[in-house]
């Protein structure tokens, strides 16, 4: 499905969706538990894709008010589909990695690019069988039993780390991971949050982790807050296009509120109400900045059509590891501004993007559901923007040309475009 976006001024109320990292981890953490409830999760591609898993592995669930659910007393091998989830796959590879059974986890295209080599050697060294080829991209097959021990770690992904800290207190023995190099830290801050509501212990020591062996998952209940990678495109709406008001969004250990700090660095006008949940975004005259987007990499589409709009140059880097996600968010964030007459510079780490009036035209999603929402939001300040495959919205936020409509936007779906 493409969606075409026409100028439009907006004004209103929206609740962006729960957190896609938070909801990952509380069904995995409550698949490993005994008896659990999740109260507010997202559902949406991903997080069924790692509900699908919970099951696989010998877990039952029920949604009623929540999802309540009841734990594998022995994690079950088997066939696991991730779909276009990255966490799904990560994570899992770590759990599979305590099966006595052989386990094969595949996906989508995107996910057979996405390397997991550096996850793959610190399971083999503490002890679990992991075949796949090169970069040991999906389909991978890992088999038990992980054992436990020392190993390091130099993560591309901060799911990486996560997988570890997930599968690591089930071991035989006792465990010590030093983690050499990271991107993304609050991801790995939101898996230790989760945890510790498990009543997992470790201690965290400069660069290293100490973990407990012979743990047990004790999650009760877990209430999933909302997602600021999400709620960015709704402030984004509001700085571009008008006025909206953002309800339900608590503080939490999500690195992506810091959209709200650099908004404001940008001179756009938000106001969050903590206490309240109520964050309020105002139209703006922006000016470029340099951000940093080494722990906040799903911010960097929203960062890079916010830069689109201002005045002089915003400089985006330490951004490598986003060439691994679903796209290389680099080059594709860069195509589609090139697409709408912006002047941008593509780096190896970053972007430098400088502001000025943005055309109408043609960008393609790429199956990425974060480029398609951020351009499909430019698209409130241009003549016309056509967002081609913008249906991968539905992997993170489901409702969200609905909620663009709610606030005023003009969107039109179309079922194909021609160039």
């Amino acid at each position: 499905m493409d969606v075409a976006i026409y100028k439009s001024e907006v004004e209103g109320v929206a609740s962006p969706p729960p957190s896609k990292s938070y909801t990952h981890r509380a069904f995995i953490a409550s698949a490993l538990s005994r008896h659990s409830k999740v109260y507010n999760p997202l559902i949406a591609e991903d997080t069924i894709a790692t509900l699908r898993c919970c099951r696989g592995i010998g877990a039952r669930f029920f949604r009623h008010e929540c999802f309540e659910f009841f734990g594998c007393n022995e994690i079950k091998s088997g066939y696991f589909y991730v779909s276009n989830s990255g966490t799904t796959l990560r994570l899992f590879m770590g759990i599979l990695s305590l099966s006595k059974g052989i386990s094969v986890l595949d996906g989508d295209e995107s996910i057979r690019r996405r390397p997991n080599l550096e996850l793959a050697k610190a399971l083999m060294k503490l002890g679990a069988k992991v075949k796949g080829f090169g970069d040991f991209s999906a389909p991978v097959v890992v088999g038990g039993i992980l054992k436990g021990g020392s190993v390091e770690i130099k993560a591309i992904s901060s799911q990486f780390v996560s997988a570890l800290l997930f599968s690591l207190p089930l071991t035989k023995f006792d465990s010590e991971l030093r983690v050499l190099h990271v991107k993304s830290k609050p991801y790995i801050d939101i898996t230790l949050h989760v945890l510790e509501e498990s009543g997992i212990k470790l201690e965290k020591e400069n660069d290293k982790f100490y973990i407990e062996c012979g743990q047990e998952f004790r999650l009760k209940r877990f209430d999933v807050p909302a997602d600021f990678s999400s709620a960015s495109y709704l402030i984004a709406c509001g700085v571009l296009a008008g006025r909206v008001e953002l309800r339900g969004v608590y503080d939490s250990r999500q690195g992506d509120k810091a959209i709200v700090d650099i908004v404001k660095s940008m001179g756009g006008k938000v106001k969050w109400k903590k206490e309240d949940g109520v964050l309020i975004a105002e139209k703006s005259e922006l000016e470029g900045i340099e951000v940093d987007a080494g722990d906040i990499p799903d911010l960097v589409p929203t960062i890079a059509i916010l830069g689109a709009v201002a005045k002089g140059r915003t400089v985006i880097y330490n951004a490598e590891h986003l060439r691994y996600k679903e796209t290389d968010r680099i080059e594709t964030t860069y195509r589609n501004l090139k697409a709408l007459g912006v002047e941008v510079e593509k780096r190896r780490d970053g972007l430098i993007v400088k502001g000025g009036k943005v055309k109408g035209g043609v960008v393609d999603s790429y199956n990425d559901h974060r480029i398609a929402m951020a351009f499909s939001v430019l698209g409130l300040v241009a003549d016309r923007i056509i967002v081609k495959n913008a249906d991968v919205v539905s992997v993170s936020f489901p409702n969200f040309f609905e909620v663009l409509k709610g606030l005023g936007a003009k969107v039109e779906f179309v079922r194909s475009t021609n160039f």
